[in-house]
């Protein structure tokens, strides 16, 4: 059984089951603002039952996912083997690497690989760097789109001006940085500028002294499945400095995972 383009499961409705589903969906709760939970706060994030989210976190403590300390659970080491089932099997993910650390190599710059998920940017590969970048910034963090160079070289494989505009209205932009552009109407100008460049930028609109440059990755199909991006301090180079310096580079990356795809 498998997963439609919205997220609803393609097959009969009777098959699905559903305390699989709330049990993933509370884990999908841990994360750096809730690196634990009691069963209230699951119960919020998954909007289920209190009664269900003490099942599934109980049932998850068993399997050994998560650990209690008598009121709070919080993730194990085990959960690692959840990520690995994707990283250890994707033709993307798998082929991204090499192509990745070429690109760092060169730049001497940390260089990502995004999907998406549901609304926001999810890295899924990395190629670290010398440079320190951001304790953000790894594999597993997802970033909003409207915001992020990765989420904008997405987004700008939408073709029609409408079709950006519902975008933003399931995912209202948000004030994240005094630099962040929240206006759709300028969102979706950059977002078709975008398109036409082949590239996306941010500048400190994600988080305060970083810019950001992000190519989309297109596959054999044409179709965008990806993006590949680098970050860098404003500190150490202007905007318009890293799109002449990294996007040649970030752009053969690009094309040579493509052909893999």
């Amino acid at each position: 059984m498998s997963r439609g383009a919205g997220g609803n499961y393609v097959g009969k409705p009777n098959e699905a089951m559903a305390g699989l589903a709330k049990g993933l969906a509370i884990l999908e709760g841990f994360d750096k603002s809730r690196p634990r939970m009691t069963i209230s706060q699951a119960a919020e994030f998954a909007d289920v039952s209190p009664a269900a989210a003490r099942r599934c976190l109980l049932t998850l403590l068993d399997a050994g996912y998560v650990s209690h300390d008598g009121k709070y659970f919080q993730p194990t080491p085990r959960m690692v083997r959840l990520g690995r089932a994707y990283l250890g099997t994707s033709p993307l993910a798998l082929h991204a690497q090499t192509y990745l650390d070429q690109a760092r190599d060169v730049l001497d710059e940390a260089v990502s690989l995004a999907v998406w998920d549901e609304g926001q940017c999810l890295f899924v590969a990395r190629a670290g760097a010398s440079q320190i970048v951001s304790t953000d910034i790894a594999v597993g963090v997802r970033l909003p789109a409207h915001a992020s160079a990765t989420g904008r070289a997405l987004l700008s494989a939408l073709k029609e001006e409408e079709e950006i505009r519902s975008f933003f209205q399931r995912y209202p932009p948000v004030q994240l940085t005094p630099s962040t552009i929240t206006d759709v109407d300028a969102l979706t100008h950059i977002v078709q500028r975008a398109g036409e460049l082949g590239y996306a930028t941010s500048a400190e609109e994600l988080e305060l002294g970083m810019h950001s440059l992000a190519v989309p990755v297109a596959d054999s199909r044409g179709a965008c499945v990806a993006t590949i991006s680098v970050s860098a301090f404003t500190g150490r180079i202007g905007i318009d400095e890293l799109v002449d310096k990294a996007l040649p580079i970030l752009r053969l990356a690009a094309e040579g995972l493509g052909k893999t795809l």
